[in-house]
C-alpha cells in the first residue's frame, strides 16, 4: 500500500470556551513523544466537537465512531470505510474480518506516512465499539503497547460517554493499558459562568442573567440542549419550546440518555427518580430500600456510575462521620424533567410562550426555584470561595440538621456549610427572589437560632460567619448589619 500525501479539505468550527481542555489539547499536539488521551464525559456534552474541531486540521485525521447496540462486524465495516477515505485514496478495500486485523492494517498503514506531520487517531464512543467478546480493548491495547508507542507523530485518542466504564476499562485499567494514558479529559458540562460565555458568543444570545440562570436551572450547561436556544426569545418561551414541546429535538431524552450510558439503566433511572423526590438528599441504605435493590455490588456500581457521570453527588454531614452522607441528584435536566415529567408525558401542558411565565406565580414554581437554585449554588461552590476570597484555603462542603425532641421547636436545617482550613465555617443562606431579599424581623431571629443551635450542638470552636446568596443581593437593613457576615449575588457565580 503507498501513502498518498494527504490534504483535509474542511471547515473547521470554532471552539468557544473550553481554555483548560483546549491547552491540555495544545500540550499533547506540541509534544516530541506519543500522547495517550483519554476523554469522557456524559452524552452531548461536546466531546466530539472539542477533539474534531481542534485536531482534524493539524495532521492526519483518523476518527472512527462506535455506533449502539450494533454487531462487530459493521462496526469493523466502517472502519474499513474509514480507513479507504484516511490511508488507500479512497479506493475501498474488504473489511476486516476483527479488530486484530484491522489494527494490523492501521499499523501498516502509520508505517508507510512518509511525513512527519502528527498522526491523530481518534476512537470515539468506545465503549459500543467494545461490545460483548468484540476484542476491540486487546487489541487496541496491543497495537499502542507494541508498535504506536514509540512514535512521536502519534496522538491517540480514545472517547466515550459512559464515564464508569472509561475509568474501569481504560484510565484504571489494571492489564495491558494500566499506566499507558499519557492525559485525560473529564469533560464537564459548562458552568453558569462559561454557559453564557458560550450563549453569547456561539449563538447570539442575548439575555439578563436571571434568564439564562433560569434556562441553566431547567437544561444544565449541555451544550447539544444551550443550542437550542434560538435568538430574540425569553426564558419562558425557550423553556416552554425545549421543555414542554413533544417537538422539540429532546423530547423523550430522558430515557434515551440513560439507555446510551448505563446497561441495565432502568435501576440508574429508579435511583434518580427517588432521588428527585428527596430534594435534600437520602442516605444509601434507605435509597436502595426503597427501590428493593440488596445486592451491594449493584449498589455500588449504580453508585459510582451516577457519581461519575455528573448526575449524582455525596454529600457528607458535618461533623458526623458515623452518620455517613446523603446522596443528592445535581442534573438540572434529570430534577426539572422528573419535577414536571407527569405534565410533560401526559400532553397537558399549553405549549405556548406564555406558560412558563404564568407558571412562575405558582406555588409549585416556587418550590422548584428554591431546590433548583440550592442546586446550582452547591454545583457552583468553587465560585462561593472566591467570593468569599477563601480560594488558596482548603475548605470542605457539607449539610447539617437538628430535630428537636420539644414540640414548639421545629428544629434546624442548613444545606451548605462551607468548613474552613483557617478555623472559620461559613453558613450559607440560599434564597432565589425575584426582587432583592430583605430580611425581616422574623427571619432574623431564625437565622440567629440557626446559628446558635449549631454552635450548641457541634461545640465547634471556629467563627461562624452567616452568608446570604441571594440573586439580586440582600437589603443592608438594620437586621442585615446585625447579623449578616458577607453575602454573594448571582454575578459572582
Amino acid at each position: 500500500m503507498i501513502f498518498p500525501f494527504y490534504f483535509l479539505k474542511i471547515q473547521i468550527m470554532k471552539i468557544f470556551v473550553r481554555e483548560y481542555e483546549q491547552k491540555v489539547l495544545k500540550e499533547i499536539y506540541g509534544s516530541k513523544k506519543s500522547e495517550f488521551l483519554a476523554v469522557y464525559g456524559r452524552r452531548r456534552v461536546g466531546k466530539t466537537y472539542l477533539i474534531k474541531n481542534y485536531f482534524e486540521n493539524k495532521g492526519i485525521f483518523f476518527h472512527l465512531t462506535g455506533t449502539p447496540r450494533t454487531k462487530t462486524q459493521q462496526q469493523l465495516w466502517h472502519f474499513s470505510n474509514i480507513f479507504s477515505e484516511i490511508f488507500n485514496n479512497n479506493e475501498s478495500i474488504e473489511a476486516p474480518s476483527s479488530w486484530q486485523e484491522a489494527f494490523h492494517l492501521l499499523k501498516d498503514a502509520v508505517y508507510q506516512v512518509q511525513s512527519n506531520k502528527k498522526i491523530i487517531l481518534f476512537f470515539d464512543e468506545i465503549p459500543w465499539l467494545s461490545n460483548k467478546k468484540s476484542g476491540f480493548v486487546e487489541a487496541l491495547t496491543y497495537l499502542w503497547n507494541r508498535f504506536l508507542e514509540s512514535d512521536p507523530r502519534l496522538i491517540l485518542i480514545v472517547c466515550g460517554s459512559a464515564a464508569s466504564w472509561m475509568i474501569n476499562n481504560v484510565i484504571d485499567n489494571r492489564g495491558g493499558l494500566y499506566n499507558r494514558i499519557t492525559k485525560k479529559i473529564r469533560l464537564e458540562p459548562f458552568n453558569l459562568f462559561d454557559a453564557e460565555k458560550y450563549l453569547k458568543q456561539k449563538n447570539n444570545i442575548s439575555l439578563t442573567r436571571k434568564q439564562i440562570t433560569e434556562i441553566y436551572m431547567s437544561i444544565g450547561g449541555v451544550a447539544a440542549y444551550l443550542d437550542l436556544i434560538k435568538p430574540g426569545k425569553s426564558s419562558s418561551q425557550i423553556i416552554s419550546e425545549i421543555l414542554f414541546n413533544n417537538q422539540s429535538p429532546i423530547s423523550g431524552e430522558f430515557d434515551r440518555l440513560f439507555k446510551s450510558l448505563f446497561n441495565n439503566s432502568d435501576i440508574h433511572k429508579k435511583v434518580v427518580k427517588t432521588l428527585a423526590g428527596n430534594k435534600k438528599g437520602i442516605d444509601r441504605n434507605n435509597l436502595f430500600n426503597k427501590i428493593g435493590i440488596k445486592s451491594g455490588s449493584v449498589k455500588n456500581r449504580v453508585i459510582n456510575e451516577l457519581l461519575e457521570s455528573g448526575f449524582i453527588a455525596k454529600n457528607p454531614f458535618f461533623g458526623n462521620r458515623k452518620k455517613g452522607e446523603l446522596l443528592r441528584l445535581i442534573d438540572e435536566y434529570s430534577a426539572f424533567y422528573l419535577k414536571w415529567h407527569q405534565e410533560i408525558n401526559n400532553c397537558r401542558i399549553p405549549v405556548n410562550p406564555d406558560y412558563w411565565l404564568i407558571l412562575q406565580n405558582s406555588g409549585k414554581y416556587k418550590s422548584w426555584s428554591g431546590f433548583a437554585f440550592e442546586t446550582l449554588c452547591i454545583n457552583h461552590v468553587d465560585f462561593l470561595a472566591k467570593a468569599l476570597g477563601i480560594s488558596g484555603i482548603i475548605y470542605s462542603c457539607s449539610s447539617w440538621s437538628h430535630r428537636s425532641t420539644k414540640k414548639d421547636d421545629k428544629g434546624v436545617q442548613i444545606d451548605l456549610l462551607i468548613d474552613r482550613a483557617d478555623n472559620c465555617i461559613n453558613i450559607c443562606e440560599l434564597k432565589f427572589h425575584n426582587t432583592q431579599f430583605t430580611i425581616s424581623k422574623e427571619y432574623a431571629n431564625k437565622l440567629i437560632n440557626k446559628k446558635q443551635k449549631f454552635l450548641e450542638q457541634t461545640k465547634t470552636s471556629k467563627t461562624i460567619f452567616i452568608t446570604m446568596i441571594t440573586f439580586y443581593g440582600t437589603k443592608e437593613n438594620d437586621y442585615y448589619r446585625e447579623i449578616v457576615n458577607n453575602q454573594i449575588t448571582i454575578n459572582n457565580l
